[in-house]
């Protein structure tokens, strides 16, 4: 079966969307993991200033 020439590039079209979509969720993941740890250890840091031990608080990082 031949296909017309005006769905060509709709299919160009859909695959670069896709692209792009598939991208923008990889970097959602990213930033997703990065705030995590950002969290966690701002979680440690606040725990550790809290304790009665605060002398013995190294730094998180």
């Amino acid at each position: 079966m031949v296909r017309p020439q005006d769905q060509e590039p709709d299919e160009q079209w859909r695959m670069t969307v896709n692209l792009l979509a598939i991208i923008a969720v990889l970097l959602m993941i990213g930033a997703g993991f990065w705030l995590l740890r950002e969290l966690d250890a701002a979680k440690k840091a606040q725990e550790c200033l809290a304790s009665a031990a605060r002398h013995q608080c190294r730094q998180i990082r």
